[in-house]
């Protein structure tokens, strides 16, 4: 199933659009979805949203109504193939994904229980993986959307085969339950009572879809974990119209007692409901050009970063590395890994692209444990150049003593081949790292047991004084990471940790070294 309500109306009442019509709207949004992809290539961002399957979807779309235009218009099968075409949905999806920020991906699955091996000695069939489909993922992960193209007609139809009943408004639901389940404030977890294993499969399947669908995301959800928190739901309706029927608004009502977010056609998503604005009004970019909006689509990876970054002791060593600011030959003599590097450097220059981005116009902190082991690789593997940034870089030794931060710029330019940002704020102040782990969550002890010395002073004290720790050592974030979400309580933040894609090691690491 594409996505929900292919064929959206009460069977008879959808009116009929010509297969050259539906032609033209698939050509215009194939058109652009490559220039989509084209903006993505330019701007070396195509691995960071995956766009492919939905792409071929329309694609598949678009063969079925060219063959529709070679049919008989007035035969029942391609009337009700016509009434059926998924392009209405894929239009709608399109439209709502324009209106994001930090796009991730297209109709993606999410699981919330374990997969069931093979039934063992002819006992039991397994029980099949439980899952919910998510449309749109935006605000990197942070936000699920579901579209429906259902129509108030349709809606209303299920309901009625559901048998519902109209809850009487003046009523206090509150506590109450109704077909089994609580009702409970919007953010809650509506299960029955008593009933915590409860999932929507274990009730008939004639209710309403769209309810299932929601209960099945916010399970989904449940699961996940993106920046220490579950993903944010938001259903986009564009062909409700919220306030008109009080039927309708008592399915809408249900859905949001899931938690989610609910977007009808009546009007736009509420101004900083979602953080970051994950849904904005789309009469108001109507305006703007393909570019600007794509440009709005791309992740900001600056978005989470704090007004003052806490620097690990991996990035200390990529800002001084020669690797770092300088085209170097890479040369059988050198280590594999510095061989490596060198090609990454080729193709996306560190410091200009990513670290300098981040840290221009921001206060830098390390801890002094971070600098000591800094200073010890560089002493004894760094080269005369990597030591002399050392200094600049740390206001310190014969190069760094009392110079100021105009001077420290100023020195490191010149052992650079880039331009050096002139509000990079020099020297990186050392700092002693103290920490207090009655200031964080429960689960600090645990996370303090699985982390070596350097690594608790570097990331303890980013928590402790609610810093982004920029750091390369992708194994320890997410190690953190797993602990805090998955033996913390629930509501539990670990550190906030901004990670660079690659690491720089010193060029003194020659070949056979490890």
């Amino acid at each position: 199933m594409a996505g929900l309500a292919v064929n959206d109306e009460v069977e008879g009442q959808t009116p009929v659009i010509s297969a050259d019509a539906l032609l033209t709207k698939c050509h215009e949004l194939l058109d652009e979805l490559e220039k989509f992809q084209a903006f993505l290539l330019q701007e070396k961002k195509e691995h960071t949203v995956q766009l492919r399957q939905f792409r071929n979807s329309v694609v598949s779309e678009l063969k079925s109504l060219e063959k529709l235009a070679q049919a008989d218009p007035s035969a029942e099968r391609t009337i009700h193939t016509l009434r059926s075409s998924n392009l209405p949905f894929y239009s709608a999806v399109w439209t709502a994904a324009k209106s994001c920020k930090g796009l991730v991906l297209f109709n993606k699955r999410f699981y919330w229980d374990t997969p069931v091996g093979r039934p063992v000695n002819g006992g039991p069939k397994p029980r099949r993986k439980r899952s919910a489909l998510v449309d749109i993922v935006a605000e990197d992960g942070e936000v699920w959307i579901k579209v429906s193209t259902i129509t108030e007609s349709r809606l209303l139809f299920e309901k009625a085969k559901a048998g519902w009943e109209e809850l009487d408004s003046d009523s206090d639901t509150e506590g109450a339950e109704r077909d089994g389940r609580r009702v409970v404030a919007e953010g809650a977890d509506p299960v029955p009572a008593g009933d915590e294993d409860y999932t929507s499969e274990d009730e008939d399947d004639d209710r309403v879809e769209l309810l299932k669908i929601a209960e099945d995301l916010h399970r989904a959800a449940s699961k996940v974990y993106i920046r220490y928190r579950h993903p944010r739901i938001l259903f986009i309706l564009p062909k409700i119209v919220e306030g008109h029927n009080s039927a309708v608004d008592a399915i809408l009502a249900e859905i949001r007692a899931t938690g989610a977010k609910v977007q009808c056609a009546s009007g736009s998503f509420p101004s900083g409901t979602l953080t970051n604005g994950a849904f904005i009004n789309q009469d108001a970019d109507a305006s703007a050009g393909l570019t600007n909006t794509f440009s709005r689509l791309l992740i900001d990876p600056l978005i989470y970063l704090t007004p003052t970054l806490n620097i690990d002791c991996t990035i200390l060593l990529a800002l001084v590395s020669d690797l770092s600011h300088s085209t170097l030959d890479p040369s059988p003599t050198l280590h594999r890994a510095i061989r490596r590097q060198i090609d990454l450097e080729a193709n996306e220059k560190l410091l200009p692209s990513s670290l300098y981005p981040a840290m221009a116009g921001r206060d830098l902190v390390c801890t002094s444990l971070a600098a000591k082991r800094m200073r010890e690789i560089v002493e004894q593997i760094g080269t005369p150049s990597e030591r002399l940034r050392t200094e600049l870089l740390l206001g310190e030794g014969k190069a760094g003593t009392s110079k100021t931060p105009a001077e420290l710029l100023a020195g490191l330019a010149k052992t650079s081949e880039y331009t050096v940002p002139e509000d990079w704020r020099l020297p990186i102040r050392v700092e002693d790292g103290a920490y207090d782990l009655s200031a964080l969550p429960a689960v600090a002890e645990r996370v303090k047991e699985v982390l070596t010395e350097i690594n608790r002073s570097v990331f303890f004290y980013g928590w402790t004084r609610g810093w982004t720790t920029v750091s390369s050592n992708r194994t320890v974030a997410k190690l953190i990471e797993g602990v805090v979400e998955n033996e913390g309580e629930e509501g539990d933040v670990g550190p906030m940790v901004w990670l660079c894609a690659t690491a720089r090691s010193l060029v003194g690491k020659e070949k056979g070294r490890h």
